[in-house]
């Protein structure tokens, strides 16, 4: 099944500049992966640019990259580096180092720069020269703070340790046994669930947001990287775990980007899954391997540098990249899923996605949106978005025959 959103507002003066680079010139959209995205300047050697790309990818201990500069400040209104996402009409958060900000209308566009007004500064100070970053986290903080909701902060036990995570109580009764549990994207975090949990809490859902390994302020991993769902899963299965103790009967896991890559090693791998209803998915990590050619030709990557870097992925983690591939698990999907796909993400390849909905479209509605860029489609119909989402739970309360 597939939902229409309305199509976006087009206009050439709001379209993203072009962004493949030579090399090994700075590549204004880089290698990227998640909400915030890399801007890389890679080696010129072939090993070098592989091992560049590779560390990247997995390691969860890198700085944040900030690949836009804030250009000038003055009366409500911020200038930017241009790239496609500040490009693109949709409210948007700006981060730096000590601070947030949302983004609201572009008042002008030039070949190099954005000129965007400024919705509000939550926390530091905008100033010229400042290095920052663009995504579609809008909000920042905590459901009370960020968007006026109740919550309480909670422990999960995982395998690992203790992670984090926030309970938010629905504000609608009667009150589901069906929790919802939100799994955010790569090197992201809780706040990804912000922009969507009222919405959620006013199903009647319990919503439990989680962190889980290498996240700020949750264990690590003893190698400290990242493994593309291939290990997270298991901190998505403590979650279940506590869920159930503390009154769920069963749970719909919503998961963003690499958050959809660990949804779905979970439904392959945890015996939790019996316990899971539905997943919802935005934009997620259906193959890794497809995701990073997407990026090779992005940014015209010779041959050899891929095959390189996708040799040194799978020796760091100790597997193989095609076994994260979850299109020919397909077939064995017995829950409902609701998916979100945009026409143009440069983040995430999505005809893998595609592929994977269309061999069961008796379990699978897709939502698709044109033009919003990698998990941005709240940020650009927050009122469709959220109705895909509360008919969809509508839909799955009742058990699946």
């Amino acid at each position: 099944m597939t939902v229409q959103m309305p199509a976006p507002v087009r206009s050439s003066e709001t379209r993203g500049a072009a962004n493949s680079r030579g090399w090994p010139r700075l590549a204004a959209y880089g290698a990227v992966f998640g909400a915030a995205g890399l801007a890389l300047v890679l080696p010129t050697s072939a090993a070098g640019a592989a091992w560049y790309l590779a560390g990247q990818l997995l390691d969860a201990e890198d700085e944040h990259p900030h690949p836009v500069r804030i250009r000038e400040v003055s009366n409500g209104l911020v200038r930017l580096t241009r790239t496609d996402d500040l490009a693109r009409p949709i409210p948007l958060g700006l981060a730096w180092p000590g601070g947030h900000a949302r983004l609201g209308e572009i008042v002008a566009v030039d070949r190099g720069t954005v000129l965007r007004r400024v919705e509000a500064v939550d926390r530091g100070a905008l100033r010229a020269g400042t290095r920052a970053y663009a995504s579609g986290k809008l909000f920042e903080g905590d459901p009370s703070s960020a968007r006026s909701l109740p919550y309480t902060d909670v422990t999960v036990r995982g395998d690992l340790g203790d992670f984090p995570a926030w309970f938010v109580p629905p504000t609608h009764q009667p009150t589901r046994d069906t929790w919802i549990i939100a799994v955010h994207g790569w090197k992201s975090s809780r706040e990804d669930a912000l922009r969507v949990l009222p919405a959620l809490a006013s199903t009647g859902h319990p919503t439990l947001v989680i962190t889980y390994r290498n996240d700020q302020g949750a264990p690590s991993s003893a190698d400290r990287c990242h493994h593309l769902g291939n290990t997270e899963w298991r901190d998505v299965a403590a979650a279940i775990r506590y869920a159930l103790d503390h009154g769920a009967t069963d749970v719909i896991l919503y998961g963003w980007s690499m958050g959809g890559a660990i949804v779905l090693n979970l439904l392959r791998k945890a015996t939790e899954s019996s316990a899971v209803r539905a997943i919802m998915l935005d934009s997620p990590v259906v193959d890794w391997v497809e995701t990073l050619r997407m990026h090779a030709r992005i940014l015209k990557l010779p041959r050899a540098w891929l095959a390189t870097a996708l040799w040194l992925v799978q020796r760091r983690l100790g597997i193989r990249l095609t076994d994260l591939d979850h299109r020919p698990c397909a077939p064995d999907l017995k829950v409902p899923a609701l998916i979100f796909v945009d026409s143009n993400d440069l983040v995430v390849a999505s005809e893998p996605t595609w592929e994977f909905a269309s061999m069961r479209p008796d379990l699978i509605t897709v939502v698709p949106t044109e033009d919003c860029g990698h998990c941005h489609s709240w940020n650009r119909d927050p009122v469709h978005y959220e109705t895909a989402i509360r008919e969809f739970l509508g839909s799955v309360r009742q058990p699946v025959a």
